[in-house]
C-alpha cells in the first residue's frame, strides 16, 4: 500500500487547497469549511483542470475553469452555467484515502491511509523541498547534526532500512527532531520536519535554518537518479 505524508496540517487551515503528488498519482488536498479533509485526483472531470487552482466554498471544491463544485464525497453537486439542473452522479473525481495523525497528512492511492507514530509532544516546524535527488537529500540529512538550542547537538538515530523516516535525538534522549520523507518526482523530495521535547522559539528556529543549510548542501551535490537509489527510501 502507497502511503505518503504529504503536508503538515497546520500548513492547510480550513478553505484551502494545495497540489501533493503520492507515487505517479497527482493529487488535489483539501479542507472543507468544518474542518473536513479531502485527497482527490487533481483533475476535473469536465475539461482537466487541476483541481487544485480551485477555490473551497463550504463543504465543496469548485474548480477554477467553469466553476462546477464537487462535494466532499467527490460528486459533482453545482453546475454555474445551469444552476437549476442535478448535476448527474456519474460526474465524479476520483477520491484518495486521507488522515491528519499527530500534525500531519498522510495519503494513500489505493487503501486506508495509515500514519507513523510520532512523539505525543510533536510540534510542527516546516516543509522544505530539496530541488535534488533523493539519495543527495537523505545523504545529507543523515550526514548533519541539529543544534538543540542550548548548546548541544541531536544526531542521527535508528534509520529503518528502507524508512522514509529519519530521526535525530540528543545525547540524554529528551529533545528529537523528526524528518518525513515524501519524494514527488525524480528530482525533487520534501521533507517534513517535526521537534518534540522542551524546544524554545529560538530553538524551533534553529531548526528551521538548519533544514536551510542541509537543502543547499544536498542541491550543491551531484545528484544522483533515483534509478539507483530508490531502496533507500
Amino acid at each position: 500500500m502507497t502511503t505518503e505524508p504529504v503536508g503538515l496540517s497546520v500548513n492547510l487551515p480550513s478553505q484551502r487547497v494545495m497540489q501533493a503528488r503520492v507515487g505517479d498519482a497527482d493529487i488535489a488536498v483539501w479542507r472543507g469549511v468544518s474542518g473536513k479533509l479531502s485527497a482527490w485526483l487533481n483533475r476535473c472531470p469536465h475539461r482537466g483542470m487541476r483541481l487544485s487552482h480551485g477555490f473551497v466554498r463550504g463543504e465543496s471544491l469548485a474548480c477554477l475553469y467553469h466553476g462546477w463544485h464537487y462535494g466532499s464525497d467527490g460528486v459533482c453537486n453545482y453546475i454555474p452555467a445551469h444552476p437549476d439542473l442535478e448535476p448527474p452522479g456519474t460526474i465524479q473525481t476520483t477520491v484518495f484515502s486521507i488522515i491528519d495523525q499527530d500534525g500531519v497528512l498522510w495519503v494513500s492511492v489505493d487503501g486506508a491511509a495509515g500514519g507513523q507514530d510520532l512523539p505525543g509532544d510533536s510540534k510542527p516546524v516546516r516543509s522544505i523541498t530539496f530541488s535534488c535527488s533523493a539519495k543527495a537529500a537523505k545523504d545529507a540529512l543523515i550526514g548533519s547534526s541539529v543544534a538543540d538550542g542550548s548548546g548541544g547537538e541531536l544526531s542521527i538515530h535508528d534509520i529503518a532500512e528502507g524508512s522514509n523516516r529519519l530521526e535525530f535525538k540528543s545525547a540524554n534522549g529528551l529533545n528529537s527532531v523528526v524528518v518525513l520523507l515524501q519524494q514527488p518526482s525524480d528530482q525533487s523530495m520534501i521533507a517534513h520536519i517535526l521537534a518534540a521535547g522542551d524546544w524554545s522559539v529560538d530553538g524551533m528556529i534553529g531548526i528551521s535554518r538548519w533544514s536551510e543549510t542541509v537543502r543547499r548542501q544536498a542541491e550543491r551535490t551531484k545528484n544522483v537518479p533515483n534509478s539507483d537509489c530508490q531502496d533507500e527510501l
